[in-house]
């Protein structure tokens, strides 16, 4: 990924604040229940507890997840689960990046168009698509 200036990459971080900071609890919610968290790369990323445990279970629409991106947070179900799926998850971030906390509905409502079409909302939404792809080709250039 590409480096941002300090002041440009500061806007970023505003413009995806408010998903954020309503996530930021999760951190605390997954230390007090037995998980983690730890800034990467610009990240916070958050693992195991009750947030892990209900990632596991399944969330709305996407059921079980290894991993979900909610602005400039990664939540995973352990520290292992991020690392693996580090690059895929980092692909959501600069998609949160570019459309700010619009994001989660712009995501919503590919998924939905993908639907509309007979695909899947999570397999066949563009976002995810880009995601694993750039993930893949990631791997196969070994920058896991």
């Amino acid at each position: 990924m590409k480096k941002n200036s300090f002041w440009w990459q500061w806007l970023l971080y505003l413009w995806v604040a408010p998903i954020t900071a309503l996530c930021l609890p999760l951190a605390l919610l997954a230390k007090l229940t037995g998980g983690g968290y730890n800034l990467h790369t610009g990240v916070l990323e958050i693992w195991g507890g009750w947030v892990g445990n209900r990632l596991n279970r399944g969330i709305p629409f996407l059921g079980s997840v290894n991993a979900i991106t909610l602005g400039h947070i990664v939540a995973g179900i352990s520290p292992e689960h991020l690392r693996n799926s580090r690059i895929h998850e980092r692909v959501h971030v600069a998609q949160f990046e570019r459309w700010g906390f619009l994001f989660p509905l712009v995501y919503l409502l590919a998924g939905i168009k993908a639907r509309q079409r007979g695909g899947s909302l999570y397999w066949d939404n563009p976002y995810e698509i880009e995601a694993y792809t750039k993930a893949a080709e990631a791997k196969d250039n070994h920058y896991t």
